[in-house]
């Protein structure tokens, strides 16, 4: 998804965020890589030494008292401060003008897709009143009928956050179509009919899947408003036919075995432990027979993660807006897909390479 039309920031605010995106290249990359390197050289040896079996719990407390940490708490947590200031600021200035484009799309009857939010909707807790990733009012912030603020927010911060962490710009522009990509090499001959994208956000993925899979009918469910205002703003511009709809992803409202094909993007790591086995059970419900389901998120299980990067998460969760990193991360993602009732002969877990390095994890099933 291209930015520019909509989210346009000068030199300047460009110059700036740039500056905080070389800031988050350093503590994602030498800062941390000191952490590990203080764990493995001296902290591990020193709680075996005192006879005490390695773990994050036993890790914790003796590596968060080393500088090397320290000094990576504070600037993760300065850097994530410095990336909302200056998303703000572009934020702030562009989002009249995101307003009026908002409003002056063609009435409901003309357009391409379609956009049904839901005032009464239940959002789930705590998605309602957390500021995940420390976004300034959180993502189900709504203040107006044309209140698109949240998905400049977002929108923004992925410019930063996500280069932040090792991934290419091209793989931020394009997650949509990466994740197309990936579907098509999990799932070889697919042809879906009709396709779901769980908590799609601002509608990056949803709209890559609507250029992987051109003329199929495409569907983008969220809890936040202001992102799926955004995502049919962008949608209805660039000429694409996505039907967006607010609702919660464990209780979509859909029929039956009304999808051939259910995906998502990085949803899991942001839904409550408690939400994630009843949202796998939505899928089940509305995946019709011999229908796919594929789930992209972060790897960040504990099986795949030294313990250094565990104890890094866990602080993440408290101090840096990642509320539901540790759950996810303490989830066998396979096992929950069979238990949501998926056959465990088609039920699969895995990692795939992220150009710019690190990995990503992949789970689905077919039904």
């Amino acid at each position: 998804m291209q930015l520019a039309p909509v989210y346009d920031p000068t030199r300047n605010e460009k110059l700036r965020q740039d500056f905080v995106l070389g800031v988050k290249l350093l503590v994602n990359g030498r800062m941390q890589q000191n952490v590990r390197d203080i764990s493995v050289g001296s902290v591990e040896p020193a709680v075996r030494a005192m006879g005490r079996s390695l773990s994050r719990q036993s890790l914790r407390m003796p590596l968060i008292k080393t500088l090397e940490f320290r000094q990576w708490a504070a600037i993760t947590h300065a850097s994530q401060s410095m990336m909302w200031r200056a998303v703000e600021e572009t934020t702030e200035r562009v989002a009249r003008s995101a307003a009026d484009r908002f409003n002056a799309l063609p009435p409901a009857a003309e357009r391409k897709g379609s956009l049904e939010l839901d005032a009464s909707l239940d959002i789930p807790f705590p998605i309602r009143d957390t500021e995940i990733h420390r976004q300034p009012n959180g993502y189900v912030s709504n203040h107006s009928p044309e209140d698109l603020t949240a998905g400049l927010r977002y929108l923004g911060s992925g410019q930063i956050y996500s280069p932040g962490k090792g991934a290419s710009s091209a793989d931020v522009d394009s997650r949509g179509v990466l994740l197309a990509t990936l579907v098509k090499k999990q799932f070889p001959g697919i042809e879906p009919r009709r396709i779901l994208d769980l908590g799609c956000g601002v509608g990056m993925s949803t709209h890559g899947m609507a250029s992987g899979f051109p003329g199929v009918e495409i569907h983008g469910v969220d809890v936040a408003p202001g992102l799926l205002r955004f995502g049919h703003l962008f949608a209805e511009e660039q000429g694409t036919a996505i039907h967006y709809k607010q609702r919660d992803a464990a209780a979509t409202g859909y029929p039956d075995d009304h999808f051939d094909l259910i995906v998502s993007s990085i949803l899991f790591h942001e839904t409550s432990h408690d939400k994630l086995p009843a949202i796998l059970r939505e899928c089940r419900r509305v995946l019709a027979p011999d229908g796919y389901m594929f789930h992209l998120d972060v790897a960040t299980q504990i099986e795949h993660q030294g313990l250094a990067d565990q104890v890094m998460n866990a602080w993440q969760v408290r101090w840096n807006g990642e509320p539901f990193w540790m759950g996810f991360a303490e989830t066998n993602m396979k096992e929950a897909i069979v238990a949501a009732g998926f056959p465990a002969a088609t039920t699969f877990a895995e990692y795939s390479g992220r150009p710019g390095g690190g990995e990503r994890h992949i789970f689905g099933a077919r039904g």
